[in-house]
């Protein structure tokens, strides 16, 4: 495989933040809360975050008036109606119709709910140190999610310009879940080729996450850091070309170093432009320290190939659109595939497929 991304980046420029003082301590079960009703045990709503034994006041850069809006997002998960087929044979023969068809995330039903307001906005980073932690409605704009703690949940966040990061510590922070959560360019941010991914690096769930405008989406890592297992599902990744381009190798999803991962009802594009192009929007090659994967319902979209492959596993219902790759549809490596059904699609502008053009068996260009 050619055009290998860069290794990742876990203790970026941002990391350095923490010895300046400029991230928030949560030590105690203190979290931010729903909008609506009194709190749950254990839990505070985000205005009593200050009085609370361990925490250190926010400073100038949080809010805890509610802000503006952010763009409708629907918050269920994506129901069964028609596209897409069910799985079949590692030689992409006709699949079993009795399976219900898969509707594609999009922008419109991941992310933030819709009407959703935060609780608090930020504009400096916030780590998270308890464990068993629970993050709610918070907006971070230009500024990180760094979670230093295993078990911690983050439900109805949107990130503008910043990333979520478990592996700042020296093992990575296991059993991080993360749901309906946005993360959009920031305002006035100037994207550049070395920018974080998304959400890094391993042992996290990530569920009806939005990621869209960023140059690196879900990063799939820390193998030898004890992250593990990666499990994404109900999401949606359009990565698009950097302001900035330099040495862009930019994906929807990437393993580096990776632990086994699992696609569940995916949808990733790579939206790159003729002068700074991109990698893939899914992209698990051979020669990073990869694991496994899990594919059962992914849509790809765009790069050189929409799907690369090089690792053990087992593929099922992927959809790749017809005429959006630059080389071919795929680039796997099909020996090592125990399972394989798939096909060229076109879509509409929601991302549902409106026509399967032909079967795409394994190896076929």
């Amino acid at each position: 495989m050619s055009q290998i991304s860069k290794p990742v980046r876990t203790r970026g420029r941002r990391l350095a933040l923490a010895g300046a003082g400029l991230l928030l301590a949560v030590t105690g079960s203190v979290l931010f809360l729903t909008q609506r009703g009194s709190a749950p045990a254990g839990e505070t709503d985000a205005a009593a975050v200050a009085d609370q034994p361990g925490v250190t006041p926010s400073g100038p850069g949080a809010s805890v008036r509610p802000s503006g809006s952010a763009s409708p997002r629907a918050s269920g998960s994506a129901s069964a109606t028609a596209s897409g087929s069910p799985s079949a044979g590692r030689d992409g023969e006709p699949a079993d119709r009795t399976r219900p068809a898969v509707v594609w995330p999009n922008p419109a039903t991941t992310g933030v709910p819709a009407g959703w307001r935060p609780k608090q906005t930020r504009t400096t980073d916030l780590k998270i140190t308890r464990a068993g932690s629970v993050v709610r409605d918070i907006r971070l704009v230009n500024a990180d999610l760094i979670v230093a703690a295993r078990d911690v949940r983050v439900q109805r966040v949107e990130l503008q310009g910043g990333s979520i990061i478990n592996d700042s510590t020296p093992s990575c922070n296991n059993g991080l879940v993360v749901e309906n959560v946005t993360l959009t360019r920031g305002p006035g941010q100037v994207t550049r080729s070395e920018d974080l991914p998304a959400i890094q690096a391993g042992g996290y769930t990530a569920r009806r996450v939005r990621i869209d405008g960023r140059p690196e989406g879900f990063r799939v890592a820390g193998k030898s850091l004890d992250c593990g297992r990666v499990t994404i599902e109900d999401s949606f990744a359009r990565v698009t070309s950097p302001d900035v381009c330099g040495d862009w190798h930019g994906d929807g999803v990437q393993g580096y170093d990776g632990p086994p991962l699992v696609v569940r009802n995916v949808t990733l594009e790579l939206a790159q432009t003729a002068s700074c192009g991109g990698t893939a929007p899914f992209f698990y090659p051979a020669d990073q320290g990869n694991t496994s994967v899990e594919v059962d319902g992914l849509l790809v979209k765009g790069g050189g190939y929409p799907f690369r492959l090089a690792m053990p596993g087992s593929v099922r219902n992927l959809r790749v659109v017809d005429g959006s790759w630059e080389y071919g549809p795929i680039d796997v490596a099909c020996s090592l595939v125990t399972a394989w059904e798939a096909a060229v699609v076109t879509v509409g502008p929601d991302y549902q497929p409106t026509r399967t053009v032909r079967r795409l068996p394994c190896g076929t260009p």
